[in-house]
């Protein structure tokens, strides 16, 4: 939803602010400070004819001028290069929703591009192609599919820069073929004379500049924050210390000079991972919200980007940790009212931009045993990938050294019949130290299913306790390390954290996990406060040895519901009172299930028209299309459910209205000199209040990003239930969507027909 159509107050016209990156960026293609032999590096590499290495790894602690380097690189080479700057901290980390980011970003018209796809529109580009990954240190799931899947893909003309606070993972040095490919660049401190002159070009005296080095000791944020705050305070006493403490320092002076109002909603919202017109309601519901917005956007410390305001990662842990321990309780509340609205959000976004509040639900949490698995922190230097071929004879010997005869020869047994199943933990000398066996059960022989007592009580159980069709099961039949068996360590972490990826793959489907180990009780205090429950009745004795197995359910709203749980765990808020809530405040008046027809639009390059147009014409634009589709949904009985961004979703009782009712929609907004795509799903849905949801609704959704522009694509579904209807299709062939299981056949209806 446009963000001007919201919130209260006068509408007008906020011009983009400067940020901290833009100042620092323009320091960069002017007068960039330091830095000669790291810029060096990468300049001349990207100019170079043929590329001495294809990626470099920049990292260095927060605010130390990661992103400002590679963009004084990118400035030194000229408008002849091609870049692409993209921020990790916005990217769903699955290989799917990488591809679409960055499929986005070439100007790929498909909502969902495949791997072919992206990498192929890489590979036709003449011009040298730099591709920048920045705050890398949010993307660690898809570390080792980078490095093993994506990259190696690439033409030798695309050169990729990482910009992260940590450094690399050794698998970087150690992965066969990597070799001189590869080159690390950390960065530290400014040393004193780039120091001095930084601060000089900010227009501070000899005698200020002295005080600012003697405090910041060369740290670029340091510099750039004394130098704003003793512009406006000349007498500020800074106490020398670590650059911690030292920006903790001057985050509250600046503060200090800000209204009490604001100074307010910069710590409300600091708790936050970004903040929109809507979250800002939600927390101040009596205050004029569009002032709020503008007198955040306009703060230094501030980025606006396409998605809300996302305040510099260090500024934001300085205030959101001071607040914690100065107010306890205003810092919890502003965190409840936070879930309560994400939560509500998160069940409407539904396929499209639920990645966005995943990552806002994260973020809220701060159990470490779950917020680490999404968004590890740290170097490791342990790799997981496939296990290959070669690998076999040490999956063998850890198997053997932990577990009885029995066991060992059941897990000989999975893989000889289903190697792809294995995954292996690699020291830095490429050795397994570590392995996991994790499948859905749907993707295996049965017979060995049956064959094997530990999934066979677990197919038993999902027999007398069955899922939703279209919900998805993972089973992870066993975890072992050559040292430690099940227990922690650091192999068996990075197989944990591994797992994590799938259980992203998997939504919005996934809906259990079923494990097995030998000895919960050690392990409780991690897997009970996240939702493991022992099965006892599927406890399986092997070998003398009792396998326990663990159950995670996470219910009908899959990950994202079991995370909502979790934080409101840690809040002490029920999750169940925020299902009541939106329930009363519902106008649909029922719940349960129903058999309805999902109806998706969205309008086709809404970002490149929006650029060219401009904000107010593309804000006039945005009206006339949301006031002619609920005129639309009005006139063919549809209901809608959710609007976000430029993109409508409803539902009808009748298919053929449904029908109607999109392509009515796709004639009408040629007007507006735009296009729209449109999919059409029937299935069965769960009303719960103003929400509806189930597989049938991600179904719908991910049809319509398969449409092309001006398309109205439905599910074999539609096509079946108007089976002797006057509305005829037109076969597209059969399609995998995005965490559906199975092909799906789809259908575009012929335009005169559904006239």
């Amino acid at each position: 939803m446009d963000p001007e159509s919201r919130g209260k107050g006068e509408s007008r016209e906020i011009p983009k602010p400067r940020t901290l990156s833009d100042r620092l960026s323009e320091v960069a293609r002017s007068t960039f400070v330091g830095r000669k032999k790291e810029l060096a590096v990468i300049s001349e590499a990207i100019r170079a004819p043929q590329l001495p290495f294809m990626v470099a790894f920049v990292h260095g602690p927060g605010g130390i001028g990661k992103s400002s380097l590679i963009k004084a690189a990118l400035s030194d080479v000229g408008a002849e290069v091609q870049s692409y700057f993209m921020d990790c901290r916005e990217i769903e980390p699955t290989p799917q929703g990488f591809q679409a980011a960055l499929g986005n970003a070439l100007g790929i018209g498909e909502s969902e591009p495949d791997f072919r796809s992206v990498v192929g529109r890489l590979g036709e580009m003449e011009a040298r192609t730099v591709l920048a990954l920045y705050r890398y240190e949010t993307f660690g799931l898809m570390d080792t599919w980078l490095r093993q899947e994506f990259m190696p893909t690439l033409s030798e003309n695309v050169f990729t820069v990482i910009a992260g606070r940590e450094a690399p993972n050794s698998a970087w040095f150690t992965t066969p073929g990597w070799h001189g490919l590869f080159r690390e660049i950390e960065l530290r401190e400014l040393a004193a004379d780039d120091a001095q002159i930084m601060l000089e070009s900010r227009g501070l005296t000899s005698t200020e500049i002295e005080r600012v080095k003697g405090f910041a000791r060369g740290h670029p944020l340091a510099l750039e924050m004394a130098a704003a705050a003793i512009r406006t305070q000349p007498d500020l006493e800074i106490t020398e210390g670590p650059p911690p403490n030292v920006l903790q320092q001057l985050t509250q002076a600046f503060l200090a000079g800000l209204p009490e109002k604001t100074t307010e909603v910069v710590e409300a919202t600091s708790v936050v991972r970004r903040v929109t017109e809507p979250l800002l309601e939600a927390l101040f519901a009596d205050s004029n919200v569009r002032e709020l917005f503008y007198n955040l956007q306009v703060l230094p410390f501030i980025d606006v980007t396409s998605d809300g305001l996302i305040f510099h990662d260090v500024v934001r842990e300085v205030i959101s940790k001071d607040l914690a321990s100065r107010s306890p309780e205003r810092y919890r509340s502003y965190r409840s009212h936070a879930l309560r609205f994400l939560s509500k959000e998160s069940r409407q976004a539904v396929a499209r931009g639920l990645w966005q509040y995943t990552a806002d639900l994260l973020y809220l949490i701060e159990n470490p045993t779950v917020r680490d698995a999404f968004f590890p922190e740290g170097g490791t230097e342990i790799r997981v990938e496939p296990a290959s071929g070669s690998d076999a004879g040490d999956i063998l010997a850890i198997t053997e050294n932990s577990e009885p005869e029995e066991s060992a020869q059941l897990i000989e047994r999975w893989l000889d019949r289903h190697p792809e199943t294995f995954f292996v933990a690699r020291t830095r000398d490429g050795k397994p130290e570590a392995f996991y066996i994790a499948f859905e059960p749907s993707t295996v022989d049965h017979n060995i299913l049956e064959e094997d007592p530990l999934t066979s009580a677990w197919i038993s159980h999902l027999d007398e306790t069955p899922v939703a069709d279209g919900e998805r099961v993972l089973f992870i039949r066993r975890w072992l390390d050559r040292t430690t068996g099940e227990d922690p360590s650091p192999a068996v972490g990075a197989c944990l954290l591994d797992l994590k990826r799938a259980y992203m793959e998997l939504r919005p489907s996934l809906r259990r996990v079923y494990a097995a180990v030998e000895d919960f009780a050690t392990l409780a205090p991690i897997l009970t406060p996240v939702g493991y429950t022992l099965l006892k009745k599927a406890n399986v004795a092997l070998g003398g040895t009792t396998y326990q197995t663990i159950l995670l359910d996470f219910g009908p709203s899959s990950v994202d519901g079991w995370l909502e749980k979790v934080i409101g765990a840690e809040l002490g808020v029920d999750s169940s009172h925020v299902e009541e809530t939106k329930r009363a405040e519902s106008p649909l008046n029922k719940h349960g299930r129903i058999l309805t027809t999902v109806l998706f639009t969205d309008i086709v390059g809404s970002t490149e028209r929006a650029v060219k147009l401009g904000d107010t014409r593309w804000r006039d634009i945005l009206e006339s299309h949301h006031a002619l589709v609920r005129s639309e949904l009005a006139k063919f009985q549809g209901r809608e459910i959710d609007t976000a961004g430029d993109g409508f979703f409803a539902i009808f009782d009748s298919p053929a209205q449904a029908v109607q009712c999109a392509f009515s929609i796709s004639n009408l907004v040629c007007q507006f000199g735009i296009e729209i795509r449109a999919g059409l799903h029937l299935g069965e849905c769960e009303v719960i209040g103003n929400a509806v949801r189930g597989i049938a609704v991600h179904t719908g959704a991910r049809v319509a990003a398969k449409a092309a522009a001006g398309e109205v694509l439905v599910s074999s579904t539609i096509k079946d239930a108007l089976a002797g209807s006057d509305i005829c299709f037109e076969n597209r062939g059969a399609h995998t969507l995005k965490g559906i299981p199975g092909e799906w056949h789809l259908f575009a209806v012929e335009r005169s027909s559904a006239a």
